[in-house]
């Protein structure tokens, strides 16, 4: 043996060996406190995953939203839509990232990252957008609940923080490896149709039931005027016609043995037509673009698509493409949010040419930051437009020859009925009738203010009526409904004087209120309860839905009366439509549902006494929430219904 340094020599005969290394827990070297904080804190964050989201609305939410972003690559290639598909996947992300680490305090972590998801599970607590979604806010003072909750994880996550970090003896890399996998698979699956994402859940709601009445049941009703403008009746506009009756003189279809057909677009098709070809014409708005589609109704196959505009991000402005109408040469007609008029024509091949044909703009004829909100012709071929700032503009179809005035900046916030004797307006104060000068100025032949309430209710945009005037019984009456407390009224106006003829409260005391037309057909007047569809989108995800109610007013000589009122019926947020022959209400329905399924029905109701005829579900999630869309009774006999994602379509049997 070679030369050993003394100090080494002594070393090595002083130091006892290594001893073999022990498989013990790493919270091993821990003190029973340290422990016992460890598990209290994984506790709690277990208990935060299970309650800020419903399971089934997480899951069914992550399925959906990755075949969003999907579809928005392949089908709809759209930024927003794909920022959107992700932002649906989060709900779950949530819950797994809760429960990943909540197992790692429990093993070694020192819970610096699950300090982080905090103020991430208040958020759901607190933001009315996000507070819809937790599974508490379905129990009394749930959301509260959530928040104590909240408070207590962050002192006890707070404890594990003074406990030293312990060795790592787990992989967390699998389980986000198998959620990429299975994001995906589900990204290629939606990127493979053009249907809506599908989400396997319709075992946890109810399939529909009933039948159509006999077609011989019908209401006398004589048909609005054919603005000559505008396409033919009741095909031309977002309410059927220019006098805005949202009626129909054709029968209804038999739900029986009918099926369920959707179209993704990528946006909300809130209006539809139908040309002279018999194509179905849309606008369908994403919340930063305005696409024009052309489609077969037959099949949905699209047969021209091409971006037309841009929007501002907002879920309840209905300018820049939520309004158009299609005119008698079949051009779409719409405002842009940046104030311009355009006219877009439609080719006659396949693919069909959208080209932009006679657009001028009127900015300078409106207030500093003034959004055009509707645009109809008159009988004249005048173009009348509103402006969110009270300001009415009229002008040529070619833009020439611009008049304008302000009601006194009073908000307007729908869209208005066009009369051979002019035009029917409702502002955030009154009712109007306005007619045309010799010259082509708007002028005010009468000014009605009406009760608008001392709140905006939560499902509403504004202080105000939320319903585009209706004129009936051969244009001699106007009827709106306004926005009083504690029960909105269904008015009726003469058209010549402006003097309220009648009016009658409907739906329930401190919950009533309507953002959708009122429908006109003979002498019933319909009124759908939207109250409760705040904040919008979210206030009927998770199982919630809103305050139920439609209600049928019957006019007669001497006034109004209330014919009847269903108070177990829930319209969210559809402009109804209903047709004289089978006395039917065609709307869009969805229920409460106590297991997070989020149900979408087509529903048929009896327009004299408001019982319900039949429901079909047309499908579950997302996707299939109208928001503020309308639903119509196709050429076809098919009722076609747009949504946030596109179009869903009920075919009769046969068809």
């Amino acid at each position: 043996m070679g030369f050993v340094p003394a100090r080494l020599s002594r070393m090595s005969a002083d130091t006892p060996e290594p001893a073999e290394p022990t498989d013990v827990g790493p919270a091993a070297t821990l003190d029973s406190g340290s422990i016992t904080n460890r598990r209290v804190a994984s506790l709690l964050l277990v208990a935060e995953a299970l309650l800020v989201v419903a399971p089934v609305f997480a899951v069914s939410m992550f399925v959906a939203g990755a075949q969003v972003v999907g579809k928005s690559l392949a089908v709809s290639p759209l930024l927003d839509v794909f920022l959107q598909g992700c932002a649906m996947t989060a709900y779950l992300l949530v819950v797994l990232g809760l429960l990943a680490t909540a197992r790692g305090v429990w093993r070694s972590s020192r819970g610096i990252a699950a300090l982080l998801w905090q103020p991430i599970v208040l958020l759901f607590a607190v933001v009315p957008f996000l507070s819809y979604a937790p599974l508490t806010s379905k129990l009394p003072s749930g959301n509260w609940l959530l928040v104590a909750l909240t408070g207590a994880t962050t002192v006890a996550l707070l404890l594990v923080l003074r406990t030293p970090r312990q060795p790592r003896g787990y992989r967390r890399w699998p389980w986000w490896t198998a959620v990429t996998v299975i994001f995906l698979l589900l990204a290629g699956f939606g990127a493979t149709n053009v249907s809506f994402p599908s989400v396997p859940l319709s075992a946890l709601v109810s399939t529909g039931g009933g039948q159509a009445p006999e077609v011989s049941n019908s209401t006398e009703m004589a048909p609005p005027d054919q603005n000559p403008g505008m396409a033919n009746n009741p095909y031309s506009s977002i309410h059927n016609d220019s006098w805005q009756t949202d009626a129909y003189f054709q029968p209804a279809p038999d739900p029986t043995g009918s099926s369920v057909e959707t179209l993704f677009t990528g946006g909300d098709c809130a209006t539809m037509t139908w040309d002279s070809q018999g194509r179905l014409v849309t606008l369908c708005n994403s919340l930063l673009t305005v696409v024009a589609f052309v489609i077969d109704p037959d099949t949905l196959t699209v047969l021209g698509r091409q971006q037309v505009g841009t929007r501002s991000p907002s879920l309840t402005d209905f300018g820049g493409g939520g309004y158009f109408f299609l005119d008698n040469d079949d051009n779409i007609v719409f405002t842009t949010s940046d104030g311009t008029v355009r006219v877009l024509e439609l080719g006659a091949g396949n693919p069909v040419t959208i080209t932009d044909t006679a657009s001028f703009e009127v900015q300078d004829s409106l207030l500093p930051g003034e959004k055009i909100r509707s645009v109809m012709p008159d009988w004249n071929g005048r173009y009348w437009l509103a402006g969110n700032l009270g300001t009415i503009v009229t002008a040529d179809s070619d833009g020439s020859n611009p008049q304008s005035m302000n009601l006194d900046q009073e908000s307007i916030e729908n869209s208005f009925a066009v009369t051979k004797d002019g035009a029917y307006l409702v502002t955030g104060t009154a009712m109007y009738r306005l007619q045309m000068t010799d010259r082509g100025a708007p002028l005010i032949v009468w000014r009605t203010e009406y009760d608008r309430g001392t709140r905006q209710k939560p499902g509403q945009t504004s202080q105000a009526s939320g319903t585009t005037p209706s004129v009936f019984a051969a244009g001699d009456y106007v009827a709106i409904g306004d926005n009083a407390d504690p029960q909105m009224n269904v008015a009726v106006f003469e058209t010549a004087t402006g003097a309220q003829f009648c009016e009658v409260p409907v739906f329930a005391a401190g919950q009533s209120g309507t953002e959708n037309a009122l429908i006109t057909a003979g002498d019933m007047i319909i009124a759908e309860n939207n109250y409760g569809y705040a904040p919008a989108i979210s206030a009927v995800a998770n199982g919630h839905s809103i305050t139920p109610g439609m209600a049928g007013v019957r006019v007669t000589e001497s006034g109004c009366e209330l014919a009847w009122e269903n108070s177990e019926i829930y319209v969210p947020s559809v402009v109804s439509k209903a047709t004289v022959k089978g006395n039917t209400i065609i709307t869009y329905t969805k229920t409460p549902n106590l297991w997070s399924g989020d149900g979408w029905y087509f529903t048929g109701v009896d327009l004299q006494t408001g019982e319900v005829q039949w429901t079909r579900l047309s499908g579950v999630g997302l996707s299939y929430n109208n928001h503020y869309a309308a639903t119509y009774l196709g050429p076809d006999g098919a009722i076609y219904t747009g949504t946030v994602h596109g179009i869903a379509v009920m075919r009769p049997a046969g068809k």
